[in-house]
Formats: structure tokens, sequence, C-alpha cells
């Protein structure tokens, strides 16, 4: 009873300083961004660079399809969204949702960008893809803690009382008067 309640309780506390961290850190920003000339064009910028090949892959793509570029590009934000909130909340179907997610997002700008910034447009994606995934993964171990246990209170048990005998076994002689074969007959021949 004490545990669960220990535990809402921190949950609690962390909700509330993440919300408090991020309101700071946007109120910062908002500060900031009119004495900083460009941050805002630079940031929309490079959210175009992510965003446009996206877009141009979806429309390339979808044609044919009952579903437009439109909802497509939708339904992307929205599992990425998802994804990115579920993760945050250590769900590993949104973590499992996130890594592939962003790896298709990836491969979309590579594939929706032009020749001469593709390689360029698809490292800005990693990148920001990267930075979202310590929000998405955080906590994320790859190895499990190996938990060893000592006990150094007891002595080792008493050695084990052995006994070594030596013993010879020979086998029973025959007896003299054993013939395999009654006299009349002979034993075949080897020929």
């Amino acid at each position: 009873m004490k545990l669960a309640l220990l535990w809402r309780r921190e949950a609690a506390r962390h909700v509330a300083l993440s919300a408090v961290i991020m309101v700071l850190s946007f109120w910062a920003m908002a500060r900031l961004a009119p004495h900083a000339p460009g941050w805002a064009k630079t940031a929309d910028t490079v959210w175009a660079t992510i965003d446009q090949p996206v877009r141009n892959y979806f429309a390339a793509h979808a044609q044919g399809l009952p579903v437009t570029a439109a909802a497509i590009y939708s339904l992307w934000q929205a599992a990425g969204l998802a994804s990115l909130i579920l993760g945050f909340f250590r769900l590993s179907a949104a973590r499992l949702t996130w890594i592939v997610w962003g790896a298709a997002t990836v491969a979309a700008v590579w594939l929706g960008s032009p020749e001469p910034g593709r390689q360029v447009a698809a490292g800005i994606a990693l990148l920001a893809w990267a930075a979202l995934s310590s929000l998405a993964l955080r906590g994320l171990r790859l190895s499990r803690p190996a938990f060893v246990h000592v006990d150094v209170h007891n002595q080792a048990p008493p050695a084990p009382a052995v006994e070594v005998r030596a013993e010879i076994h020979m086998p029973k002689p025959t007896p003299s008067h054993y013939a395999p074969y009654r006299p009349p007959f002979l034993p075949p021949s080897p020929n």
C-alpha cells in the first residue's frame, strides 16, 4: 500500500517538474527569439528541410490510392506524436513504433529531397530524430543490470570425507579341461 502511494507521488512530482521545465524553456525561447534575429527563420527552414521532402514523398507515392497525400501526412504526424508521447511514458510498443517511424521518416526525407542536398537533409532529419529519441526512449537500457549476491557471513562447508581404496580385479581363470569343441569335431578351417 505504501509503495503504491509513494509511486503515485513520485510520478506526480516527475510530471509536475517536467511541465515546469517545459513552460520555463518555452518562456525563455519566447523572450530570446526577438533578440536573436533570424532564429525563428532558421528554425522554420530546418523544419522545412525535414517536412517538405516527406510531403513530396507522400505526394509522389499516394497516386492511385483511395487516400489522399494530405491524409497520409496527417496520419504520419499523428503516429509520430503519439509514439513520442507514449514512448515517454515507457510503453514498449510505442518505443518500437517510434524507432520504425523515425527510420521511415529519414528514408522518406532521403527519397523526397532533391539530389544535391539529399545527404544533408537526411542528416538533419536523423539528428532531429535522435534528439527527440532522448525523450521517447528515456530510461531504456540495452542490457539488464546484473545482480550478484555474495554471502560473506557463512563459512565454506566442510570438506567431504573421502575414503580411498586400491582394488585389483583379475579375470577368473578358465579350467584346463575346457575344450570349445568336442574331440570328434575340429574347428572350421580358415580356407
